[in-house]
């Protein structure tokens, strides 16, 4: 058991390590990581349609592109960039979806159809959405050390979670939601959150409290997202959601706790700071 811990460990270490490098290089310049944001909603959609397709429900093929458009016009417009390109986006998804059933004259019922509108509104407000909030977290005051410390603070919440859990994880947290998850692994995740918020303010020269807030915060955004990926999986009945990265599956169970958390990072960098 313990050998197979460890041989399943260094292909998740080695791909969170490439991925960690990659990130870090983005942040040398604003458009660099805004285009490493899009890339990643885009991915994240695909994955997500792809599942969605599986078990049923049909968002059309242009979502990826959707979603790239939302995350640019978050760095080029702001946030009125964000909010014109998602209704925009989700516009043009369900006329698309409208459009193709009537000129195929695919045989559908009215509540299958507003399945398939609402799974495609859907796909861009839970990844490229909230995606751009980090985007406009960048582009404020602080806006890099921010990013980065947001970024770190979720992979420590990860790392450490993942490390105690797997290791010392006896009493399970959420059995019905995700089976893997236990309260040990939970009090790692503490752990890496108050290092990864210290670690932000001191980055950002704001008191101690800040970075204790901030980290409590992700914790609870990270915790969040890393379930509510858990149910929708759950629902779906799928494993993971790609398996193009090893050790972690695919794009959309790499960032599943960084999603919502990128929202509560500028959230508190425009209510507190």
């Amino acid at each position: 058991m313990e050998e197979s811990k460890t041989r399943t460990l260094f292909p998740r270490i080695a791909v969170g390590l490439s991925l960690g490098g990659i990130f870090i290089l983005s942040l040398l310049h604003p458009l660099a990581f805004t285009t490493l944001a899009a890339v990643v909603a885009a991915l994240g959609v695909r994955e997500l349609r792809t599942v969605l397709k599986a078990a049923g429900w049909h968002v059309p093929t242009m979502a990826p592109v959707a979603a790239l458009a939302i995350v640019y016009s978050t760095f080029l417009f702001g946030a009125q960039g964000q909010w014109f390109a998602l209704v925009g986006s989700v516009a043009a998804l369900l006329a698309w979806r409208v459009i193709y059933v009537f000129i195929t004259k695919t045989q559908i019922s009215p509540r299958q159809l507003l399945r398939d509108l609402g799974a495609s509104g859907f796909t861009q407000v839970y990844v490229p959405l909230l995606i751009s909030f980090a985007v406009l977290l960048a582009k404020g005051e602080n806006g890099i050390a921010l990013v980065f410390g947001l970024m770190f603070t979720v992979a420590m919440i990860d790392t450490f979670g993942y490390l105690v859990g797997r290791f010392f994880g006896r009493v399970q947290m959420m059995p019905r939601i995700s089976p893997k998850k236990t309260w040990e692994g939970f009090a790692g995740s503490v752990a890496g959150a108050l290092f990864g918020g210290l670690v932000t303010g001191y980055l950002i020269s704001a008191q101690p409290w800040f970075g204790l807030v901030f980290g409590l915060a992700i914790l609870f955004s990270s915790v969040l997202g890393d379930l509510s990926e858990s149910l929708i999986k759950r629902d779906l009945k799928v494993k993971d959601m790609g398996d193009v990265l090893p050790g972690h599956g695919g794009f959309m169970d790499r960032i599943d706790s960084l999603l919502p958390s990128a929202f509560v990072g500028y959230a508190l960098s425009i209510w507190i700071l």
